[in-house]
């Protein structure tokens, strides 16, 4: 029997997307094939605090959080090559270094499968310390993460390579601080920007979370003052009045490919986070399927199929000149007074996996496999950077 590989798959983290983080990690362990990996639950506290034990595969341990991490092993990676797995903490922090000639106090883990929304997980923050660890882990590299984590760098860098997006304002909250009446005033006379409604978004955050629609100059500072609730920068867009969305995932399996694309439907103009997780998942409702719930129309047939083909073309580019791996979803809109097409995000694993996209993709591709195809890309890529030359020796100190 083929032995089982160790993933470790990891979650929650430091962001006010931590419970969609949560909510993520549980669906793909259950997708997961128990045949081929032997999963480790990795809860990263809001605190930061490390954790593993079985209690975390149930949804309702959360609920008693954060008391019941007394109930788990406390855990870390520390950044030192070739450890081999996660340290098990126990006491001070010098003692359990100290334990690392016991090999008990390692639980072995083949690769890292990150499963984060957000900051400190999506923005290269977590693929630095695997890197650092000379871990193998899934998805996209630390300067990757952390270009598609930031809205405006993302934008900026892909209009360079001629994928067209919307014109956009960077707003950092030290300026709006000092001058919110200026900041405000300065906005509304930028080319572009004349004209109500704007929306007003965090720079580094997803799920909707401090997204607002703007829809006169005297709301502007309340929409800033929310973003900063949250983000450090703030990023101000035009609003597309007839507008439609079509987001379509890519991944890097034998070459890019694209799934289906889909249509995701509003029913108040802006998907909202409430929208997005809570619409079919609330308590009353039972557990949430996170963005699979959202009302979408998958592969529509009526769509223009040069427009559906536009949206694939441009998804592949902007994939590959991020230089994205694994799997993403990268969303466009479409200007439906002039027809034009624009990029507006890109959403990194976990939120793009996009399972659902998949499975009505041809061939059709199960969640299970898209997550062996992750850790098969993963696998490869860090055969490749280990075969290259790191060490040329003491020359300029010699």
């Amino acid at each position: 029997m083929t032995k089982r590989l160790k993933i470790a798959v990891i979650f929650g983290g430091r962001s006010v997307e931590h419970e969609i983080s949560v909510i993520s990690a549980l669906q793909l362990i259950l997708a997961i094939d128990p045949d081929k990996y032997d999963v480790t639950p990795v809860y990263i506290a809001p605190d930061g605090r490390w954790y593993t034990g079985t209690e975390l595969l149930e949804r309702s341990f959360y609920r008693g959080v954060p008391g019941a991490l007394s109930k788990l092993q406390e855990v870390t990676l520390l950044p030192k090559p070739n450890v081999g797995g996660l340290l098990k903490l126990g006491g001070s922090l010098a003692s359990a270094a100290r334990a690392l000639a016991c090999d008990s106090s390692i639980i072995p883990i083949d690769l890292f499968l990150p499963v984060f929304h957000g900051q400190y997980g999506e923005d290269g923050c977590i693929q630095g310390l695997f890197e650092l660890a000379n871990m193998p882990y899934t998805g996209s590299n630390v300067p990757s993460s952390a270009i598609t984590m930031n809205k405006y760098l993302c934008k900026m860098y892909l209009k360079i390579h001629d994928i067209p997006v919307l014109p956009a304002l960077p707003i950092a909250r030290e300026d709006a601080i000092k001058d919110i009446a200026g900041i405000t005033e300065w906005i509304t006379i930028q080319e572009g920007f004349t004209k109500f409604p704007l929306f007003v978004k965090p720079c580094n955050l997803g799920s909707s979370i401090g997204v607002t629609r703007v829809a006169a100059k005297e709301d502007l500072a309340g929409a800033l003052a929310k973003v900063f609730k949250y983000d450090t920068m703030a990023l101000v867009e035009p609003c597309v009045s007839e507008i439609m969305e079509i987001n379509v995932s890519i991944r890097d399996h034998e070459g890019a490919q694209a799934s289906v694309v889909e249509i995701p439907v509003s029913q108040s103009g802006v998907l909202s986070y409430e929208e997005k997780y809570l619409r079919d998942g609330g308590k009353k409702s039972g557990p949430s399927q996170g963005m699979a719930s959202l009302t979408r129309v998958i592969d529509p047939p009526d769509l223009d199929a040069d427009l559906r083909d536009r949206v694939i073309e441009l998804g592949k580019r902007a994939f590959s000149i991020l230089g994205c791996s694994g799997v993403a979803r990268l969303d466009f809109i479409v200007d439906l007074a002039t027809g034009a097409l624009y990029f507006n995000e890109l959403n990194a694993f976990p939120g793009s996996c996009s399972f659902y996209l998949w499975v009505r993709s041809k061939p059709r591709i199960l969640y299970t496999q898209l997550i062996d195809d992750m850790i098969e890309t993963a696998l490869k890529t860090y055969a490749t950077n280990a075969s290259l030359n790191r060490d040329i020796g003491l020359q300029a100190l010699k």
